[in-house]
């Protein structure tokens, strides 16, 4: 049996929260690791765990994918919930469209918000 996906975020929905949707979908069990602090965060950059130094990020199939539409297109292709054709995929295309908007006007948590989810 393969590994679960390890995914990397903050403690909180964010960017992350379509990434465990999907998976949740396609019925795969994951794991995940919760960036608590500014310590924990250097952690994954210094040891180059994070292309282009962001996350949310997401350790499957020997991979460590970055950004949230190339995981979610990975995770929809690899459990065949991309579409049969070109018409489904393009419908399918506007929920990370609809995803990104959302984002863009509640981005979540971070690190420097006393009011995150899970913040002291």
């Amino acid at each position: 049996m393969a590994a679960k996906p390890m995914l990397h975020y903050f403690n909180g929905r964010g960017r992350m929260e379509p990434i465990r949707w999907l998976l949740a979908a396609a019925g795969v069990e994951f794991e995940e690791t919760f960036i608590d602090t500014p310590e924990d965060f250097e952690k994954l950059k210094n040891d180059g765990s994070l292309m282009f130094q962001q996350v949310p990020m997401v350790e499957i199939d020997g991979m460590k994918l970055v950004q949230s539409r190339a995981i979610l297109n990975y995770i929809a292709a690899k459990h065949n919930l991309y579409g049969k054709d070109t018409k489904e995929r393009a419908l399918y295309g506007i929920f990370p469209a609809v995803l990104s908007r959302i984002n863009r006007n509640n981005l979540g948590p971070s690190l420097g918000d006393p009011d995150r989810v899970g913040g002291s």
